[in-house]
């Protein structure tokens, strides 16, 4: 009879931890379901109700290249591994040498992820101190077939915190629309940049 018991308690207990995973999982896929939350299609700008944030400016001047460029001794070219992302998936590049001598880049953090306005290119992060801050930069040679490669979540906390050091928020929340990484860091060149489209 004890034994009885024992096995009917397990037996209840074991229901209960399914279907508590059931449930859990069920929450889980609904919040990873939600999708972008922010304006979708060629919003006028980028507003953001957090009187603290402070949009990243773009520090370069003039129109972004395509995804190739040459400097005065090399060529680098920026591949992407696709032209549409969903939300919340990995945006994968690599920034390449493709010449035959080495060229000066201002390190792994020199990019921009902007979306596509009516008022123009905008950075989609910002600080949230109140203040301007500069993404860091650090100069470094990179050699004949020398690279740097991105994997960046496409979700707000992803995006925000693939910066260390600095305190950056996503705002307004990214939405279904066009967007470009742009990397500005290599010296005497102009900014290369790959476009893409998230959807939901």
């Amino acid at each position: 009879m004890e034994r009885t018991r024992r096995d009917l308690l397990a037996r209840t207990g074991a229901t209960l931890t399914a279907a508590g995973s059931i449930g859990v999982a069920g929450c889980l896929d609904f919040a990873a379901g939600d999708g972008p939350q922010g304006p979708e299609g060629i919003p006028e700008t980028l507003s953001c109700g957090d009187g603290e944030f402070v949009r990243l400016a773009p520090p370069f001047d003039g129109d972004v290249e395509g995804t190739l460029v040459e400097t005065g001794e090399t060529t680098f070219e920026l591949s992407a591994e696709g032209n549409s992302e969903t939300y919340g998936q990995a945006l994968r590049l690599v920034l390449r040498n493709t010449g035959d001598e080495p060229a000066t880049a201002l390190g792994r953090h020199a990019y921009s992820i902007q979306r596509e306005t009516a008022s123009g290119w905008l950075d989609v992060r910002g600080s949230t101190t109140g203040e301007t801050v500069e993404l860091p930069r650090s100069e470094e040679t990179l050699d004949s077939t020398g690279a740097y490669s991105w994997s960046i979540d496409l979700e707000e906390t992803s995006i925000a915190s693939a910066v260390p050091g600095l305190d950056l928020s996503v705002c307004p929340p990214l939405g279904p629309g066009t967007y470009r990484f742009v990397y500005w860091g290599i010296v005497d060149a102009p900014p290369l940049g790959a476009r893409f489209e998230l959807i939901g």
